[in-house]
């Protein structure tokens, strides 16, 4: 059953992670040291498909420009209707200690100060896992993160979520892609209670 805050939702906003290269803080996101594959570029090629399997489920569905948080942040804010849009920034994880069980393991960051946020998250990852993500894929508060709070997470006006789709270590070519955005596509008609197409 599709939650009481979802019903009046009827736009998507997407941002990746790691983006503007223009910001003179600038933050390339996690780097994978033996192929050299950047976050915000593994993001962006998962977004891409992300935003079709949406718009092809009946969803309006915007990608912001490639803004840094702050930037994304204002503009996201300045834009977008914090009643009926519903935000999201994709990133990929890092691991030092990367192993195989860690493949295709997805996560979604909630504000931990609102039940709502965190209801909606739990239901998230909960379909990650039923459309084939790793059975260690979680929801957390963003307190959990290595920074303790989360930009994205506390300076959205609208309801907001963060999602990890897999690792920075994990395989990158289109096969990957295809199985994060997938995943996410139908956790987010999953929750707005919209019957999933291909």
């Amino acid at each position: 059953m599709k939650h009481p805050r979802l019903e009046s939702i009827n736009r998507i906003i997407l941002q990746a992670g790691h983006g503007g290269l223009d910001d003179k803080n600038y933050v390339p996101g996690a780097v994978d040291p033996k192929t050299g594959a950047k976050e915000n570029i593994e993001v962006k090629q998962i977004i891409t498909k992300l935003s079709h399997k949406l718009t092809q489920n009946g969803l309006t569905v915007v990608v912001t420009p490639d803004y840094g948080l702050t930037r994304a942040v204002e503009y996201i804010n300045a834009n977008y209707d914090s009643n009926t849009d519903w935000a999201f920034e994709i990133h990929k994880d890092s691991a030092g200690n990367f192993n195989d069980k860690m493949i295709k393991r997805m996560g979604v960051y909630y504000h931990p100060d609102s039940y709502v946020s965190k209801d909606i998250a739990e239901v998230l990852a909960t379909e990650f896992k039923r459309s084939g993500a790793s059975s260690t894929s979680w929801a957390r508060s963003d307190t959990e993160s290595i920074h303790g709070r989360l930009g994205w997470i506390r300076g959205t006006k609208m309801l907001a979520h963060l999602i990890e789709a897999g690792f920075i270590q994990d395989r990158t070519d289109d096969i990957a892609d295809e199985f994060f955005a997938e995943a996410i596509a139908r956790s987010i008609c999953f929750a707005l209670n919209i019957n999933y197409h291909n």
